[in-house]
């Protein structure tokens, strides 16, 4: 299918109720990791009966990013080596792809993007409620794409091939009569997740908040990268600027240091 041949405006907002609820087993581990007092027993307990879940964790923790030694590494020691936010990233994303049913290389590409930045944007939270929101708002900051994935491959990736890279929100306004971030949005809540995430969903490329403005430079430096374009258009210290206790330039240095580190990370997730 070619971008020519869509139908303007697809009403895809038809096809909402086909979006299935998120994994329950999933999210419920996602829950007991967002406590404070999750202990590292507890967890392995409960991802040691998810054999999909305990072969990606094993698989990263022995990745050449993190082997510092000739022994293969068990459950116990692979979460201690990749820590706690990283099992986070896991599980979330497993439940959210095991729902959607994702798994081609547009949204492979998708979640690795996705990866980068919520492991960015949990460094620079405050308190732990901060990383949370964080860390969850910003991995889910392209939840409409991938829902579009779901509901509308053929014409999603016509799009995302048509450009070259991931399309911009008056595309999908023309071709869908929504954007990514408003459907984003709408499953967010559907699936019941707190405001606040909805909201980093909602405005990530229109900040409101500090929380919103992290994720859209973080969303912006990554894309940069990504297209192998790293200078980050100036506009952008006007939108990001009345948000952030940062300098601007440090801010954005801080980002990429950081995306390139993490990167190596993410190419074992795959």
């Amino acid at each position: 299918m070619t971008v020519k041949n869509m139908k303007p405006q697809l009403c895809i907002e038809k096809r909402f109720d086909a979006i299935p609820t998120l994994d329950s087993a999933r999210m419920r581990l996602f829950e007991i990791l967002q406590n404070e007092d999750a202990g590292i027993e507890k967890v392995e307990g409960i991802i040691s009966t998810d054999p999909a879940m305990a072969a990606k964790v094993i698989r990263l923790a022995n990745s050449p990013f993190y082997r510092h030694a000739q022994r293969h590494l068990g459950m116990h020691e692979s979460l201690l080596t990749i820590g706690l936010d990283m099992v986070k990233c896991i599980v979330l994303s497993m439940a959210v792809i095991d729902s959607l049913r994702c798994e081609t290389k547009y949204a492979r590409d998708l979640w690795s993007h996705s990866y980068a930045v919520a492991l960015i944007a949990v460094s620079f939270g405050r308190n732990k409620a901060e990383k949370d929101r964080l860390f969850t708002g910003a991995l889910l900051h392209d939840l409409g794409r991938m829902v579009f994935l779901f509901i509308a491959p053929e014409v999603y990736t016509a799009l995302i091939d048509s450009e070259g890279f991931r399309p911009g929100e008056d595309l999908e306004q023309e071709t869908f009569s929504i954007t990514h971030t408003e459907m984003g949005e709408m499953v967010a809540r559907k699936w019941n997740f707190p405001d606040e995430i909805a909201e980093i969903i909602r405005y990530h490329h229109r900040p409101v908040s500090r929380d919103s403005a992290l994720v859209y430079l973080i969303n912006q430096v990554a894309s940069g990268h990504e297209m192998g374009i790293p200078e980050v258009d100036p506009a952008s210290l006007d939108v990001v600027q009345p948000f952030v206790e940062y300098s601007y330039k440090d801010l954005v240095n801080t980002v990429a240091d950081r995306y390139k580190t993490n990167t190596v990370i993410i190419e074992s997730l795959f």
